[in-house]
């Protein structure tokens, strides 16, 4: 998880699969290609359709999928790799809601990134 992108937005185009990789296509046929396991969640925003093989791909990679509201205003569902287990999201809401955890959470993040102490 270390080297992946966070996160896309998707709006008004395809979400599909080509030679393996998560392939764009927007409303113009512009492609973007997306490696596997390069993004840690993608989210889809009105006018955003998804193929089957798209979904498969990311349950099996691990790439969450979320279908929002325009900019990500609501939270519409969720695909979550892995089964409908809800502890790890609500665990990383308690963290960073808590400014003391929070904290804690970033000063760990850049020591594992920097190997700073």
């Amino acid at each position: 998880m270390k080297d992946r992108t966070s996160i896309v937005f998707m709006d008004k185009g395809q979400l599909d699969v080509l030679d393996g990789a998560f392939v764009l296509v927007d409303a113009n046929g512009v492609r973007t290609h997306i490696p596997v396991g390069g993004l840690a969640c993608i989210m889809l925003e009105p006018g955003a359709r998804v193929s089957h093989a798209a979904v498969a791909l990311a349950a099996r990679v691990g790439t969450l999928l979320i279908w929002v509201g325009e900019a990500g205003v609501r939270l519409y569902a969720a695909g979550q790799p892995g089964g409908a287990r809800s502890d790890r999201l609500l665990w990383q809401c308690r963290l960073a809601l808590d400014p003391d955890a929070r904290l804690k959470v970033v000063r760990r993040m850049y020591q594992i990134r920097f190997g700073e102490r």
